[in-house]
């Protein structure tokens, strides 16, 4: 039992002894930590398009909800949905019974009131002759004409009467206003249905139609990218039922009124769309890709290569890390004072200061190959986009530079270290002074 203690107290003591004496790895590299590669390319010229993407849904410009201004019950619907019909095509025929008798009705009285204007036209003419030879006195004359104005309003009456209840009656048959397809379908036959015009509440819904030759597309761009957003844009459309087919089209409206759903504010950008075939549903999911630039035969660099000033400086930290002044403490990254006097003075040679100064943005840099070494340079960037950015000045066609790639997991682990430091100070960026 004594000697089994002895040699596990052995064993422990070789164990602590082995951790502080054994040699230990230098410090990893930073960048290397983060997950990133580096290597270099040559600047050429080529065409950048910047993009913004959004999802939408599709809309049809023009749609239509069927009523009828009649009331009854509904005869006769030949139509379904998805029917592409033409415009005064029929969707719903009424019972026409109590409108029919009313037309009949109507037509029966304007003929009695017809033939009383006839004949009371032939009395006043008697009446006027008689008249004439002083048999009527000035009173019964007039009393006869009266009786003949009296007739013609009636016959007047009889006519709007007739009038309008042929419109009731063919109200009765409800026809398609445009050319289009049947969206929804509300009522069936067999079904009794309120008329439009009486009934407060608007009537009862028959169906929709709408014209799908071409449509809305309503997305929702993000306030970041609405700014890049004007009218008369190119927009590519890919539906999510049809992703290997691209819809084209440009945009209509921008909301002057953003949209904030669980705190992500948004603004409602209307795209028209061509729809040949019709092979854009109304309510599809879609993916749209919005041109908001388009620069043709510039100076490109990788936007891995483009950097803001500490992530530069961090770089360059990396590679003089080798530097024979370098501490060589275990875990230091500090930077030697003869490497710091040099990077501060490639900067100064290659750009200025870091910051834009005067509320200007901050200055972007680049790691220009100068021989054997890396070198800083101050570039001005113009329209960019995830891969790219166009470089108006600070390089030429043929600059070999400095990309840095960060894998999936590296530029994760990163994003939670910079959101951890915003938080709470936890880490620091590299000095650009002098000194400790």
């Amino acid at each position: 039992m004594k000697k089994s203690i002895i040699i596990i107290g052995l064993l422990v003591v070789a164990s602590v002894g082995g951790y502080f004496l054994w040699p230990r790895k230098p410090a990893e590299n930073p960048l290397a930590m983060a997950g990133m590669t580096q290597r270099t390319t040559a600047i050429q010229r080529g065409n950048l398009q910047a993009m913004v993407s959004a999802t939408g849904k599709v809309e049809p410009i023009k749609k239509v909800e069927v009523k009828s201004k009649a009331s009854g019950q509904i005869m006769t619907m030949p139509v379904e949905e998805g029917d592409r019909i033409a415009k005064g095509a029929l969707i719903a025929r009424i019972d026409e019974t109590d409108l029919r008798n009313a037309y009949d009705q109507a037509v029966a009285d304007l003929d009695l009131a017809k033939a009383t204007v006839a004949q009371s036209a032939s009395n006043v003419k008697r009446q006027t002759e008689l008249f004439t030879r002083g048999l009527l006195s000035q009173a019964e004359i007039d009393q006869v004409k009266l009786e003949e104005v009296r007739s013609r309003a009636q016959q007047v009456k009889a006519e709007i009467e007739l009038s309008t209840t042929d419109t009731r009656l063919k109200d009765a048959v409800v026809r398609a206003t445009i050319d289009g397809i049947i969206l929804q379908k509300n009522v069936e036959a067999g079904q009794i249905i309120a008329s439009g015009i009486n009934s407060v509440s608007g009537g009862t819904l028959i169906a929709t139609v709408a014209n799908m030759d071409s449509v809305y597309v309503q997305a929702e761009v993000d306030e970041v990218d609405i700014g890049q957003v004007t009218l008369g844009q190119r927009a590519k459309v890919v539906a999510d039922a049809f992703p290997d087919d691209v819809f084209y089209g440009y945009i209509l409206r921008v909301a002057p009124l953003a949209t904030v759903e669980q705190n992500v504010t948004t603004f409602n950008v209307t795209i028209v769309v061509q729809n040949p075939g019709s092979k854009l549903k109304a309510g599809m999911n879609t993916t749209i890709d919005l041109t908001v630039a388009d620069r043709r035969d510039v100076i490109v660099a990788p936007k891995q290569a483009v950097k803001d000033f500490p992530e530069i400086q961090a770089q360059l930290a990396s590679m003089y890390s080798n530097d024979s002044t370098m501490t060589n403490r275990p875990g230091s990254n500090r930077m030697p004072d003869s490497a710091r006097a040099r990077m501060r003075a490639q900067f100064a040679a290659n750009g200025g200061s870091p910051g834009g100064g005067n509320g200007q943005a901050p200055k972007k840099f680049v790691l220009v190959k100068n021989e054997n070494r890396f070198v800083p340079r101050r570039v001005q960037i113009g329209v960019s986009n995830f891969d790219y950015a166009e470089i108006i000045s600070g390089l030429q066609e043929g600059d070999s530079v400095l990309v840095f790639s960060a894998s999936r997991a590296g530029a994760a682990r990163q994003e939670m270290m910079n959101r951890m430091r915003n938080m709470s100070g936890f880490g620091s960026t590299p000095r650009t002074g002098g000194g400790r």
